[in-house]
């Protein structure tokens, strides 16, 4: 069920640096060096296996740019909130 504008904007007070960009979470991660963003990226793909919920992810070099929404629901739900609370774990 996609979350109300105002669960939306609760949630998101919650989340350091996610932001909505045409009707998807997202966030840019900078790493210190390629390794550790290539490392950042396996955490979030053995998270995102878990929760059977996979974003977007752009890699350049430090730059780990995610992008997630639920596409078989039109937008954000409670499915994106989880994925972007678990990446926040891994930095």
């Amino acid at each position: 069920m996609l979350l109300s504008s105002t669960e939306l904007s609760e949630q998101l007070s919650r989340l350091n640096g996610w932001d909505v960009i045409e009707g998807e979470l997202q966030k840019t991660y900078r790493l210190e060096t390629f390794p550790e963003a290539i490392q950042f990226v396996h955490l979030v793909a053995d998270l995102a296996e878990t929760l059977n919920h996979h974003p977007n992810i752009l890699i350049e070099y430090r730059n780990v740019t995610l992008t997630v929404s639920t596409h078989d629901e039109g937008g954000i739900t409670e499915k994106d909130i989880m994925l972007a609370k678990g990446c926040e774990e891994f930095v």
